[in-house]
């Protein structure tokens, strides 16, 4: 995996870990909130129990939901997968609206994903040579030796 790739996986990675510590923290709220303050009441519209829960309960799916999606994203960029570069560029796009911290990563992964090495990787599955890496592409008939004897063998079928 090219150093390039494995920051965006590593960069998305801790979005997705610190999205998912959103969820739980908001939800311990929520649940601490209704517990403690009952079900109305002044003291309730005081604390921002209120709020907390018509709001809070978009801020819980939403962070769950990116958590999720970049721990699936990160998955998919170890295993080279081709959709997995969309999906980046998506979870880049929202990182880019999370401002101040996400804006400055999120354009990071925006210029790295736009990288012409990133985006050859991702288009071959992961077979793309790296810089001084000294590894050859991988394909399953690289080999001159192991076509010639397929050829060979495919002409002895025909007769």
């Amino acid at each position: 995996m090219p150093e390039r790739v494995n920051l965006i996986s590593k960069t998305i990675k801790v979005f997705a870990v610190l999205g998912l510590v959103t969820f739980l923290v908001s939800l311990g709220l929520m649940i601490m909130a209704r517990l403690s303050l009952g079900s109305g009441g002044e003291l309730r519209q005081l604390a921002g129990a209120d709020f907390l829960e018509k709001s809070g309960l978009w801020l819980v799916a939403g962070s769950l939901l990116f958590g999720l999606a970049g721990l699936k994203t990160t998955s998919g960029i170890k295993a080279a997968r081709r959709w997995a570069w969309p999906a980046s560029l998506f979870m880049a796009v929202v990182l880019v609206g999370l401002f101040p911290l996400g804006t400055i990563f999120g354009l990071k992964l925006l210029f790295e994903l736009f990288n012409r090495e990133v985006k050859e990787w991702f288009l071959t599955g992961g077979r793309v040579t790296t810089a001084g890496s000294g590894t050859e592409p991988t394909s399953g008939l690289s080999n001159p030796d192991l076509i010639r004897q397929l050829e060979e063998q495919a002409a002895r079928r025909k007769r």
